[in-house]
């Protein structure tokens, strides 16, 4: 009986050793499993950053873009207030100008009215004289 008894304690050895391996089996595909599944959230995460990352860069892109831009703009604008400074002066040169050249218009057509005149009295004064001449030549004669 003893024998037969040996048979049977090996044969439940065996499936107990079976049994141990095939859990050992389960719980290595089972961590091998798990530690598939922490790489792939590892390498999300790691992406994400990445994502996150470049996103901050071209952010930061588009910031110096924009300042350089405002910077530009406010030169821009200098210039033109600049631009806008010398067409008032400009303009005030050319208005004192011509308060200038209405001066000169004023004086120029007196002094024409006055020589005007003055050509006339010596037109006068010399038809004068020619008539004096001309009743002195008559009575010499």
């Amino acid at each position: 009986m003893a024998s037969r008894k040996l048979p049977a304690l090996e044969s439940n050895v065996v499936d107990q050793q079976r049994d141990i391996v095939e859990e050992t089996r389960t719980g290595a595909e089972l961590s091998r499993e798990w530690n598939e599944h922490q790489r792939e959230i590892a390498e999300a995460a790691r992406q994400e950053h990445e994502e996150s990352r470049e996103q901050g860069e071209d952010r930061r892109t588009w910031a110096e873009d924009a300042r350089e831009t405002a910077e530009e703009l406010r030169r821009m604008h200098e210039e033109l207030r600049a631009v806008a400074e010398d067409a008032r002066k400009s303009a005030e040169e050319a208005r004192h100008a011509a308060e200038d050249l209405r001066r000169a218009t004023e004086i120029a057509l007196k002094a024409t009215y006055e020589q005007t005149a003055i050509l006339q009295e010596l037109r006068d004064t010399m038809m004068r004289y020619e008539a004096y001449a001309e009743s002195t030549n008559r009575a010499s004669t």
